[in-house]
C-alpha cells in the first residue's frame, strides 16, 4: 500500500439542517479491494471531504475580498489551494480533477484559479507583492517582479 493512491470526486450534498456538505466519493470496486484497510479508506474519505469543504469556504472568502481590488486575496487565494494540494500530494485518497471541482463549487472560473496559483507559486513570500500594484499587472509581467511596471497615476484620475 505504499504507491497506492486513490482518485476521488467531491459531490456536494445537503445535510438535514439544509447545510452544503461535500462527500468524497470512491470508484466503484475500490472496497473490495482485499489489500486496503477498509476503516482507513473511510476515515480519510470523511476527513478529505471536511478539508474540501473549509477549503471551499476559505476560496469563497477570498473572492469575495478580490472585489475589494485587494492583490493579496489573489495571492492568499493561491496560497490555500496549494497548501491543499500539498497536504494531499502523498496521501492515499486525492481529489481527482481538483481545479474543475473548485470552478464548480467556488464559482471561478479555471483560468482565475490556475492565475492566483501561478501567482503564489511566483511569489512565495507574501513580504515581496507590493499591494500598490494591481493582480492585472503582476498577471501582464507574467509574475516576474523585474518586469512590473512603476505605478504611474495620470493626472486627473482618482486615486484608487
Amino acid at each position: 500500500m505504499t504507491n497506492l493512491r486513490i482518485a476521488v470526486n467531491m459531490q456536494p450534498a445537503r445535510d438535514d439542517t439544509g447545510a452544503l456538505k461535500f462527500k468524497a466519493t470512491l470508484p466503484m470496486g475500490v472496497l473490495f479491494e482485499k489489500s486496503l484497510d477498509k476503516q482507513q479508506v473511510e476515515r480519510e474519505r470523511v476527513a478529505l471531504g471536511e478539508a474540501y469543504a473549509e477549503l471551499v469556504a476559505q476560496l469563497r472568502t477570498h473572492r469575495a475580498a478580490m472585489n475589494t481590488h485587494n492583490v493579496m486575496a489573489y495571492w492568499q487565494f493561491g496560497d490555500a489551494l496549494l497548501a491543499f494540494e500539498n497536504h494531499y500530494k502523498t496521501s492515499l485518497l486525492f481529489v481527482d480533477r481538483l481545479i474543475d471541482h473548485l470552478t464548480r463549487d467556488v464559482d471561478f472560473s479555471i483560468t482565475m484559479i490556475l492565475l492566483c496559483r501561478r501567482f503564489r507559486e511566483a511569489f512565495p513570500d507574501p513580504n515581496r507583492v507590493d499591494p500598490k500594484q494591481s493582480f492585472t499587472n503582476y498577471q501582464r509581467a507574467g509574475f516576474d517582479p523585474a518586469r512590473l511596471s512603476p505605478i504611474v497615476r495620470r493626472r486627473g484620475r482618482p486615486h484608487k
